[in-house]
């Protein structure tokens, strides 16, 4: 496997639950992952449903939005 970039952004404001995340890969064919970035519980995969917008974006849904931008943390490989 060849990886093109990896992507990290800390994402979270409170009152937000859609987060359009841009990667600029160029490709759908992307990994994402979301944890839990806080002290309690420490680094736990966090659920979220999400989207492969376009061939340049990714849309993560939250049930419940973040409290703040250090609270989850997500990265996108491709």
């Amino acid at each position: 496997l060849e990886f093109r970039r990896v992507l990290f952004r800390s994402i979270g404001d409170g009152i937000t639950t859609d987060f359009v995340l841009t990667h600029s890969l160029g490709t759908r064919d992307v990994i994402v992952q979301i944890y839990n970035n806080s002290t309690t519980p420490t680094y736990d995969t966090v659920e979220a449903d999400i989207v492969q917008t376009d061939t340049n974006t990714t849309t993560v849904t939250f049930a419940v939005a973040p409290i703040t931008n250090t609270n989850y943390r997500t990265i996108i490989i491709g």
